[in-house]
């Protein structure tokens, strides 16, 4: 299967944290700033950098942005570039384009012009980002702290009936599961967990509704959704 691949426009440090944390990934990053000397430092990350203005369309087809699989306009200090932006990459025939707000009135104006997505971003949403676009099994995941993360896991089939201790989860994932939760048929009309399982055992079997609550170090958190 061939690898994903995204286009990230504006690399202050939400923008540059999933570049980064996608091309950790195993995915195909074409990354576009404005700053030359931000684009020298992640060349060695990415698949491509390159130094332009975003609301060059011809420019961005180009460099192949036309073709990606989702792009993320993270510009921050320039709001009308990051409006005019999303609008190009929409009117491209991009599926999926998340853009970035710093207020409300901005979010509306995005979602009014095409944004798929828009975020007010940080660090870890950054992340998260990044995860979602990688695995759709992947609901949440935040940062503990320095290179430590918990995570949601949405359960694939093949888990389905199996007891923890026999998928052998922490040593194929080094990653283990501290919660467990479940949505009984009768559960409410908000779709709440209505059962956890806290700290599982190995005898404990996992079921189709089941969510997974992990702990993990970031890198393998990144295996883990890229595997799912």
């Amino acid at each position: 299967m061939a690898a994903k691949r995204f286009a990230i426009i504006g690399l202050g440090r939400f923008g540059y944290t999933v570049a980064s944390q996608l091309a950790r990934s195993g995915a195909d990053v074409i990354a576009i700033d404005s700053d030359q000397s931000i684009i020298n430092e992640v060349s060695n990350q990415v698949s491509v950098a390159v130094c332009m203005n975003s609301v060059d369309k011809e420019g961005l087809a180009a460099h192949g942005v036309d073709r990606v699989d989702a792009a993320v306009v993270a510009i921050g200090q320039n709001f009308e570039a990051n409006l005019l932006t999303t609008a190009i990459l929409k009117d491209m025939g991009i599926e999926k384009v998340i853009a970035r707000a710093s207020t409300d009135v901005q979010k509306r104006i995005l979602k009014r012009i095409g944004a798929d997505q828009v975020i007010f971003p940080e660090d870890a949403i950054g992340m998260r980002v990044a995860q979602s676009l990688i695995s759709s099994r992947i609901v949440d995941i935040t940062s503990l702290f320095e290179g430590l993360s918990v995570a949601q896991v949405v359960v694939p089939k093949e888990l389905v009936g199996k007891r923890i201790g026999e998928i052998k989860f922490r040593q194929k994932y080094k990653c283990n599961i501290v919660v467990i939760k479940r949505k009984s048929l009768q559960a409410d009309l908000k779709g709440e967990p209505s059962w956890y399982n806290v700290l599982p055992e190995p005898d404990d079997e996992i079921q189709l509704s089941d969510i997974l609550v992990v702990v993990g170090a970031e890198k393998d958190i990144e295996k883990l959704a890229s595997s799912l």
